[in-house]
């Protein structure tokens, strides 16, 4: 805390008197140093002259004082090396928000394989504590003890181990913080001065190139708005915690229990995800410019558009995902491409009724909030509406989803293969019901989504 109090204080001061960057870097790490000496010193000497008078022994004074100044000195350089890498970080994180966003949303992803990991190899938590021995930081107890001979149970290399420690970590520290501050205080901007991430919704890119000849302009930019939007202010993306939340409480226990393939459930929560990403609450996404949209855009225009970026997300997502996982597991390649098939299925079937279920929102209703990543407020329904209309997407593709479930379920396609038909083509054919399943429920939730937005009052 000391070391980053002086930091943001003196660094004005630095730039304005046009003192070398270096200079003052280090001239600042001799002073935190010198701080940190004149608050440790006198317990220090205390300790010193009390086991020297205990042990009967004045060179444990001698070597307690150097260790516990090469532990304060390179504890003071790491630590503002330690800060100013992480200030840069920081400030890199910001300028880069793609980057910043995934490590917000997916950096838990490995801590939870860790956490796996060590489960499986039935590895105690206690274990990575016994390292703790072995590391510099107690060696310098070895260090401190060195001077009282016989007296005391020490490693003598230990201690000379921290002792070289120091000698080669402090001037390796301390030019890591001049290195970093120059960088940060003279080279890096403070903040964006150029454009970043705008782009234009009307130039042709590989999209338009595409499915120009298949897909109406109005609808192509519509799915362009909804990526751009998505990587500014990532409010689908965000919501995607919601389905993991929803796949780990209830529909892995079920898959467990019933013993169905957890490929199907990959495939499943994949396409719910990124049906989820680029339609979820499309009134207050648009809120701001909702009255352009009703005047400008059709319909069939607008939902394609969201159902169209939902696909440009979710088609290539489920394929390579799915595919390597099936052909590396024991399913065969026409149940691999069954499920990719049910993914996209889902993917646009979730997009569909989650537009449909948004449009039903009255405008009214909405407030501004404040959201991450922004500092301009987002407009969202406050209470459990959204939570509930979640809720209720959820259940309608959760029942879309139920042919392939129950076909895959052991107990149904071995029942069936004892009456003579072949559990491959029962499994294959609830793949195949879900597809067409989920094809009519879109087409139904579009044509509601398609009425609601040319029927909305402002």
């Amino acid at each position: 805390m000391l070391v980053r109090t002086r930091f943001e204080r003196l660094e004005p001061e630095f730039l304005l008197t046009g003192v070398s960057t270096r200079v003052a870097a280090v001239g600042l790490l001799l002073f935190v140093t010198a701080r940190a000496f004149a608050a440790l010193a006198a317990p220090t000497i205390g300790v010193a002259v009390g086991l020297a008078l205990g042990l009967r022994s004045p060179t444990v004074a001698v070597t307690i004082v150097v260790a516990v100044t090469g532990l304060v000195t390179l504890a003071v350089t790491l630590g503002a090396a330690g800060r100013l890498a992480i200030l840069l970080v920081g400030r890199r994180l910001v300028q880069g928000g793609r980057y910043r966003d995934l490590l917000v949303v997916f950096g838990w992803i490995p801590l939870l394989v860790v956490v796996l990991v060590l489960r499986e190899l039935s590895v105690s938590v206690l274990v990575p504590f016994a390292w703790l021995d072995g590391l510099p930081v107690a060696w310098f107890v070895d260090l401190a003890l060195l001077g009282a001979n016989d007296l005391a149970t020490v490693d003598p290399w230990h201690g000379l181990s921290a002792l070289g420690t120091v000698l080669v970590g402090v001037p390796l520290f301390a030019g890591e913080t001049a290195a970093l501050a120059r960088r940060i205080w003279e080279t890096e901007p403070v903040d964006k001065t150029a454009a970043c991430g705008s782009k234009s919704l009307l130039a042709e890119g590989r999209l338009e190139r595409c499915l120009i000849d298949r897909v109406s302009r109005p609808t192509l930019m519509v799915a362009r708005a909804r990526w751009l939007t998505e990587r500014r202010v990532p409010r689908g993306v965000l919501s995607t915690g919601y389905v993991l939340l929803f796949a780990a409480v209830i529909l892995l226990p079920v898959f467990s229990i019933a013993g169905l393939p957890l490929l199907l459930l990959i495939g499943m929560c994949l396409g719910l995800a990124a049906g989820i990403v680029p339609s979820v609450d499309p009134i207050g996404v648009e809120y701001r410019t909702l009255p352009l949209l009703l005047t400008t855009v059709d319909g069939r225009q607008f939902v394609g558009g969201l159902l169209l970026a939902a696909l440009g997300i979710g088609l290539p997502l489920v394929t390579m995902v799915v595919l390597p996982l099936g052909l590396a597991s024991a399913a065969g390649i026409a149940e691999t491409v069954g499920v990719v098939l049910v993914g996209v299925a889902v993917c646009a079937c979730t997009a569909a009724v989650c537009v449909a279920t948004g449009m039903d929102a009255d405008r009214d209703e909405f407030v501004p909030v404040p959201f991450f990543f922004t500092d301009v407020p987002v407009y969202a329904q406050t209470g459990s509406v959204s939570f509930v209309r979640l809720g209720a997407v959820f259940a309608i593709v959760s029942l879309v989803t139920l042919p392939a479930v129950l076909g895959n379920a052991p107990s149904v396609y071995e029942a069936a293969g004892a009456t003579g038909l072949s559990m491959g083509a029962v499994r294959l054919g609830s793949l195949l019901l879900t597809v067409l399943v989920a094809a009519g429920v879109s087409r139904i939730a579009f044509r509601i989504a398609v009425r609601r937005f040319r029927t909305y009052r402002l």
